[in-house]
């Protein structure tokens, strides 16, 4: 008789102790880069660099960079820093990343879920304009798409390449499909979460080596508030479920990348030409990402995007 193979074993919480990792990493490090801005904007004051193009570019970054800013940049160190390790811990091959081929028709997908993603998120922007949530700016660019083109398709090939990709392929080696695309979009929502509130923020004079960890309690405090839960991080959960859904359907990354770009094109755009006028959480929030109206609208354009896309789903 033959004897019944080991069950592989869960990689979820490996993932979460480097998320984990990633978070209080970011915490002490935040404060030493912080000090290691501040040493370089009197360098560069003092220094021949300071008025040269570059050196003024760099004046003018150090000195809007809030503490906040500098905590997110030394997350995602970390997450960099860490990411090595931690896929070798998980043994890393190729099964667990999806096939980019066929290339044409994976243009197709991508096109599909740009236009949906990006046409619906604007067409509901134009309802808030008349609805009086937002007006234009007073000197609007309608034809000013570099930024937002370009945060599209970053945001889009690396969050996809990471969530769905590398951290669903983990998932779904040893997870049923249904499981795998619950943890999968929690999270993804999570960390996309996990930001002080706005408006919140620390001055340079009050920055101490203990300040990383009042950003993370910041954080924590924003799960107490019901109305901003209801506001944004349902509808992140949101995104995250259909992102996950298409790529279980399709077996390829192309739509998710496609959905995820054009979302975040809809949305800087459209912030680049108007003002939010206060006062319509929680259906309608500060930016297209926020509210239940932009839930109900990531919703309906999922719903659309997996009946437009092939499916190559498999049974669990």
């Amino acid at each position: 008789m033959q004897a019944n193979k080991p069950r592989p074993t869960s990689a979820l919480p490996k993932l979460l102790l480097y998320l984990l990792a990633v978070m209080l990493g970011g915490a002490l490090l935040a404060p030493p880069l912080f000090d290691l801005g501040q040493s370089a904007l009197i360098w560069l004051k003092s220094g021949s660099l300071g008025s040269s193009g570059l050196g003024q570019w760099l004046l003018k970054e150090i000195q809007r960079a809030h503490f906040t800013r500098y905590f997110n940049r030394a997350v995602l160190i970390c997450a960099i820093v860490f990411i090595w390790p931690f896929l070798r811990w998980v043994k890393l091959d190729r099964t667990l990343l999806p096939s980019w081929r066929p290339v044409s028709s994976g243009i197709k997908q991508w096109l599909i879920g740009f236009c949906l993603a990006a046409g619906f998120l604007l067409l509901l922007g134009f309802v808030f304009c008349k609805a009086g949530a937002y007006q234009l700016k007073p000197q609007v660019s309608w034809i000013k798409i570099s930024e937002p083109i370009t945060a599209a398709l970053g945001a889009g090939i690396i969050e996809e390449f990471f969530f769905r990709g590398l951290l669903l392929g983990l998932l779904l080696r040893t997870m049923t499909t249904r499981a795998a695309l619950l943890w999968a979009t929690f999270i993804f929502a999570i960390v996309h979460f996990m930001k002080p509130p706005d408006g919140w923020q620390i001055t340079d004079d009050q920055v101490v080596w203990t300040s990383g960890f009042a950003v993370l309690t910041q954080i924590a405090k924003g799960f107490g508030d019901v109305q901003f839960l209801l506001a944004e991080f349902a509808t992140l959960y949101a995104v995250g479920w259909v992102l996950t859904r298409v790529r279980v359907q399709t077996g390829a990354l192309w739509a998710g990348i496609g959905l995820h770009g054009g979302w975040v094109f809809g949305l800087k755009y459209f912030s680049s030409l108007t003002v939010y006028q206060n006062g319509w959480l929680p259906w309608i929030g500060p930016n297209l990402k926020i509210g239940l109206a932009p839930l109900a609208m990531v919703l309906l354009t999922g719903w659309l995007a997996l009946r437009l896309l092939p499916s190559h789903q498999q049974a669990d």
